[in-house]
């Protein structure tokens, strides 16, 4: 099943829930290994398999053991300065010059060549 707009929650939570039974497969894991791994009571693995309201933290901590936490960077990927925020900063400075000080204005008296014998 595909999890879209008009999905209901149910719906969601047991797709979800059978995505990560079949990761956990794949691994290949058992629940009761699955549930070592994480500190959590099989219990909750199999409700979170089966589509059961479980927390946040659950389903993160069981996709940081699938090796699968990066995935919710796609799901709500940081958010960058939008164009017209950039538009309005103007082009960025590139680097800073020095000012000049008054001893780097005077010439010196040394010369090329002032030390050779």
């Amino acid at each position: 099943m595909k999890i879209s707009f008009y999905s209901s929650t149910e719906e969601v939570l047991s797709e979800l829930g059978s995505r990560i039974r079949a990761a956990r497969i794949s691994l290949p894991a058992t629940q009761k290994e699955m549930a070592e791994l994480t500190n959590l009571s099989q219990r909750t693995i199999s409700n979170l398999e089966t589509g059961k309201d479980v927390s946040f933290s659950t389903v993160i901590d069981v996709l940081r053991a699938l090796g699968k936490l990066q995935s919710l960077e796609l799901m709500i990927p940081e958010q960058g300065p939008r164009p017209s925020q950039l538009a309005a900063l103007g082009k960025p400075r590139e680097r800073a010059s020095r000012r000049k000080s008054a001893e780097a204005e005077t010439p010196s008296a040394w010369k090329w060549g002032d030390d050779l014998p």
